[in-house]
């Protein structure tokens, strides 16, 4: 049986922080976040891998960030786009939200707005616009986001981590950590339509090493990585890994040499015809769109 696997990237810069903005998260996406997606752009090259980059439009938006704390370059980023164009390898673009409001707490006339600067942004900047990541995954006002032209959306996590929003903040912190800090395998992910979407939920989260986070060791990192892989490909279902670039501000080094050594595996299982990787997109196809196309590395 042929599993799938899909990786999104929730490109944000410091959009993904502006409710709880300091002078380190400023600093660190102006300083690191346009090397750290240089890195990721030459590993998805070296193994053949696409990603669906998830942006959040205002990256592209020069006048979303006048006015904005700290220098432009923690908010606006064209050149990085420009280099995930470029690269050899084709990977889906798609959106991260307009500036990283949550769907879960705005009107549907907010809801509206966001997606319609989306749409222009994309536009004016030639993109496709196919696949969509809800910001801090708050899923909301599907109808509009399907009205919009979307096609595709990352859902949830999978497994029993589902169950940490429900159980209180307090008790959902504890319960992702343990996720995080365990060698708990990841469960696979099945793409399923919700309304006039293609649901692509998400099944592991590379987290970020800082803080206490930094107990997660980077062998249990990679033991649910393979896990998970195995499982996709024994059930025939979608192995969804994601991850933001800030999650390698901290630990770089460690994050990175956790990072190649999945996609080598994943690249030598595709070789084999076990595994097909695809973007977000291609659980969508529309016949006169080839550009998110499913790609085995």
């Amino acid at each position: 049986m042929v599993g799938k696997l899909t990786i999104s990237i929730d490109l944000e810069l410091a959009w993904g922080f502006w409710d709880i903005l300091t002078p380190e998260v400023l600093h660190l996406s102006e300083a690191q976040e346009r090397p750290i997606c240089d890195k990721l752009i030459e590993l998805f090259e070296r193994y053949h891998i696409p990603a669906t980059w998830a942006v959040v439009a205002a990256v592209l938006d020069r006048a979303s960030a006048a006015g904005r704390p700290g220098n432009e370059a923690s908010w606006y980023a064209p050149e990085i786009i420009e280099r995930i164009r470029a690269a050899k390898t084709p990977h889906e673009i798609g959106s991260h939200g307009g500036r990283h409001v949550y769907y879960d707490r705005m009107t549907a006339a907010e809801a509206e707005e966001d997606l319609a600067f989306i749409k222009q942004v994309h536009r004016d900047n030639g993109l496709a616009l196919d696949s969509f990541v809800f910001p801090r995954n708050a899923v909301g006002y599907l109808d509009l986001v399907t009205r919009a032209g979307l096609r595709t959306f990352r859902g949830a996590d999978t497994g029993w981590v589902r169950l940490a929003p429900k159980l209180g903040p307090r008790a959902g912190k504890i319960i992702t950590f343990a996720d995080k800090v365990l060698p708990l395998p990841p469960a696979p992910a099945r793409a399923q339509k919700n309304g006039g979407l293609v649901d692509v939920p998400g099944s592991m989260l590379l987290p970020g090493r800082d803080g206490v986070r930094r107990f997660i060791l980077p062998a249990v990192s990679r033991a649910k990585l393979a896990m998970g892989l195995a499982w996709a490909q024994r059930s025939g279902a979608t192995f969804h890994f994601w991850f933001h670039p800030c999650n390698f501000y901290y630990r770089a080094d460690e994050q990175f040499a956790t990072l190649e050594w999945f996609l080598a595996r994943a690249a030598a299982e595709a070789s084999r015809g076990r595994i097909e990787i695809c973007t977000m997109g291609s659980y969508a196809p529309r016949a006169t769109d080839t550009r998110g196309a499913k790609a085995a590395a």
